[in-house]
């Protein structure tokens, strides 16, 4: 990692001593390229641990072979003459919305597949099921959302998904809300406290499964993306200062 303004340790952004001041300064002028550029360097030691984590982990080979078996599931895509109301609704409801400015553009490393399971046996074309978004980086899901669809989510359901990743290891209940400790927030934590290795939260219909160094790389690009916010509005600030005095000039 020599030559580099920033190592990843244990699931953290470390800045080399010296490095943070000139790092900001460049991230002011460019936050989009210096959070695609941090994605190649931060997550390749997250993604090399996940393949040993429960489901979190899979290729996307893995989970096709998973999610397409005869009369169980197949690839969702959604309707081409879907309604810009119905876009915006989906928008609006998806768990990831509040945060995709922080996630990497699709193509290259980060990728999204959807799948429709029915919750029937035998009759993948019932509309009771379920829509699952699945979320790769470096070729290995982070990120699985669970979208009931046809039925309200119940607590028996979120329990049954849990069992499937939880191995070894205990789901506790938490409660951490999105903010200092967490860009996604999470009810449910797969192992110790605030050190658990799968993180998960219900929200309406939705079950959300991520891995915890995904995260926390979340909040390093949140950060970022504040600085770099911070630093923009103080200068449309000193700006709007200058312009003041020539706005009242004969007042």
């Amino acid at each position: 990692m020599q030559g580099q303004s920033r190592v990843f340790f244990r699931g953290h952004f470390r800045f080399a001593p010296g490095a943070r001041d000139k790092h900001i300064i460049s991230l002011m002028a460019n936050p989009a390229r210096i959070l695609s550029r941090s994605l190649k360097v931060a997550l390749a030691v997250m993604a090399g641990t996940l393949v040993l984590e429960a489901r979190i982990g899979d290729t996307p080979e893995q989970m096709a072979g998973r999610m397409l078996q005869p009369d169980l599931g197949k690839n969702f895509s959604w309707p081409k003459d879907m309604s810009e109301r119905d876009r915006q609704q989906m928008l609006r409801e998806h768990p990831t919305t509040p945060f995709t400015h922080l996630l990497p553009p699709k193509g290259g490393d980060w990728r999204e597949d959807i799948f429709w399971k029915s919750a029937l046996r035998r009759q993948l074309s019932n509309e009771d099921g379920w829509r699952i978004h699945v979320y790769y980086l470096k070729g290995q899901s982070v990120l699985e959302c669970y979208r009931r669809v046809g039925e309200r989510l119940s607590e028996a359901e979120v329990n049954a998904i849990l069992n499937r990743f939880r191995g070894g290891a205990t789901w506790r209940k938490t409660e951490v809300k999105p903010g200092a400790d967490s860009v996604i927030g999470y009810g449910f934590e797969l192992g110790e406290a605030g050190n658990g290795v799968l993180r998960a939260r219900q929200q309406g219909d939705w079950l959300i499964i991520f891995h915890r160094r995904f995260d926390e790389y979340l909040l390093e690009r949140k950060k970022l993306w504040d600085a770099a916010a911070a630093k923009r509005k103080d200068e449309e600030r000193k700006v709007e200062e200058e312009r003041a005095p020539v706005s009242v000039e004969g007042f």
